[in-house]
């Protein structure tokens, strides 16, 4: 039986983080033990973005691969699972930088420059250069990055917010501009962001130098939190504190389990324990967290290369989702890597015609999403089949394309006739389809066979107006189900799985519903005009 469309697929995630190193307590918290739980629930896409490290690192960049390998090293090891979720390297999917070069001929300036983060970190990052294009763009990159995998949700912190919400403009732009929905607009997904301090109370952060990292051994643990400072409170030992307004208490609250966070906090209020007790408790929870990290980490820097060919794999695994999105990107820029329909502009012979039925040359198609492998073989079929009588007009010396794209329908013909485009795949039986229940004057069947050769029917109304009405009335709104199947040299077309004891004993019913020959429509294109 033929697939069935209607069936659901998990909502895609999209993330990522420049990689500038090793990754830290904060890093965890803020976003990658997060990622790790939505693997169990969404798809998910996770990338380290080495292209926006260039943005602020450009004048240095010979560490851009090793923190790449450190960010990927610290993934792995915290739970991220390429066999759950496609982990992947921003710079080896080059669809990425060409989207990004697309939406910067659409997105306005000031939809730029307004982004809160652009001004702040123009101010905050001393010492560079961040008057340049990149780092103005990189917020448009983002947008690229995300929408290129037609996401539903965007894992982010608050701050990172109004980038999706750009992300979201910039889709909303797009979509309106040139009729055509490609891209969803995703949704941010707030990522819970518990307070985690630094070694020196602030926030932890690499460029305040105040990190634990999530891969530290344990033998650095320890050192590292004895130091902390306390925030001032319980000079004297009898001296009651408040774990509230104390650094190492807000780490108890992320760290420990509630019951020894708890106790820490009574001890602390009434003085019964030393700040060198509750520093050795939350180590302790610490270690218990970053102990299999540090060890997984290990294992697979002894296997480094290893990792980097999964991350090349992975990588190549985003790039062939990625380019299924730009395939309708450019052929929405009129930039597709197929001659298309120009070919007939400059006429074309009939064993130029009959060749273009040969599909050999797009057989990655077939084992594509049916979504996505329909969309490409519709548009293959208008640019490359039609007739150039029927598929071009003149105005002006100007030529363009008579069977245009609705946002609601699949075409529209030149005389507004509203046309069905709809595939199959070759089963054992022949090709089923599956034709919603809506007025078309032109139905068209694309029947690909399995040795990837394409036989096409344009079907105008007065062929199956009869039959599809009662067909519809049946079927009561739902899909009808169509088959086509080739006997000797015809070819035959009925509707199928209707309810039976409805049309049992009525004779004109049964002539209605009964094989209906179409071989006199196959490469015919005359009921388009």
């Amino acid at each position: 039986m033929a697939e069935d469309p209607t069936l659901s697929s998990p909502a895609r995630v999209l993330s990522g983080m420049r990689p500038t190193g090793k990754l830290h307590l904060g890093n965890y918290m803020g976003a990658l033990a997060n990622w790790v739980r939505l693997q169990d629930q969404y798809e998910c896409y996770f990338f380290i973005a080495d292209w926006h490290a260039l943005t602020t690192d450009y004048a240095d960049p010979s560490r851009i691969k090793i923190n790449t390998l450190d960010v990927a090293l610290d993934f792995l090891a915290a739970g991220l699972d390429p066999e759950r979720s496609t982990i992947f390297i921003q710079s080896h999917v080059p669809q990425h930088a060409e989207l990004h070069l697309l939406f910067s001929m659409i997105t306005p300036l000031g939809w730029l420059e307004r982004v809160p983060t652009y001004k702040e970190q123009q101010q905050n990052i001393t010492g560079k250069d961040l008057s340049t294009y990149g780092f103005l763009g990189y917020p448009l990159l983002q947008a690229a990055d995300i929408l290129i995998y037609q996401p539903q949700f965007v894992p982010v912190g608050q701050d990172q917010v109004a980038h999706v919400e750009l992300t979201r403009e910039v889709a909303r732009r797009f979509n309106s501009l040139y009729k055509t929905p490609v891209f969803p607009e995703p949704d941010a997904l707030l990522t819970p962001s518990p307070k985690v301090p630094g070694t020196d109370g602030r926030k932890m952060s690499k460029s305040y130098g105040n990190t634990i990292g999530l891969s530290d051994s344990p033998a650095l643990l320890g050192p590292k939190i004895a130091s902390m400072s306390t925030n001032g409170q319980r000079i004297r030992q009898t001296d009651p504190g408040d774990p509230d307004l104390c650094p190492i208490g807000d780490l108890h609250k992320v760290f420990s389990a509630p019951e020894l966070a708890e106790e820490m906090q009574a001890g602390c209020r009434t003085a019964s324990i030393r700040c060198e007790t509750c520093k050795s408790a939350v180590a302790r929870s610490i270690v218990d967290l970053v102990s299999p990290i540090h060890e997984k980490r290990r294992e697979l820097e002894s296997r480094i290369d290893e990792t980097w060919q999964m991350l090349r794999a992975q990588s190549a695994k985003a790039a062939a989702r990625a380019e299924e999105t730009m395939v309708s990107v450019r052929e929405v820029f009129d930039l597709s890597r197929d001659l298309g329909s120009v070919r007939r502009y400059f006429d074309t012979s009939a064993e130029e015609m009959r060749n273009a039925h040969d599909l050999s040359r797009q057989s990655d198609w077939w084992n594509l999403e049916q979504d996505q492998r329909s969309k490409l073989l519709r548009d293959y079929w208008r640019h490359n089949l039609v007739s150039r009588d029927v598929a071009l007009t003149q105005e002006s010396n100007r030529v363009f394309t008579s069977l245009e794209r609705e946002l609601e329908e699949p075409f529209l013909s030149a005389k507004k006739k509203r046309v069905l485009v709809t595939t199959a795949r070759e089963e054992e039986d022949g090709w089923h389809f599956r034709i919603p229940s809506k007025s078309y004057e032109v139905w068209t069947l694309l029947c690909w066979h399995g040795s990837f050769w394409l036989d096409d029917f344009v079907v105008p109304q007065k062929f199956y107006a009869q039959p599809f009405a009662r067909a519809r009335k049946l079927a009561k709104d739902k899909p009808i189900h169509l088959r086509v199947w080739k006997q000797g040299e015809d070819w035959k077309m009925e509707f199928a799985d209707l309810p039976a004891s409805e049309a049992a004993g009525d004779a004109v019913a049964a002539q209605a519903l009964g094989p209906i020959d179409i071989t006199e429509l196959c490469s015919s294109y005359d009921p388009l005009g």
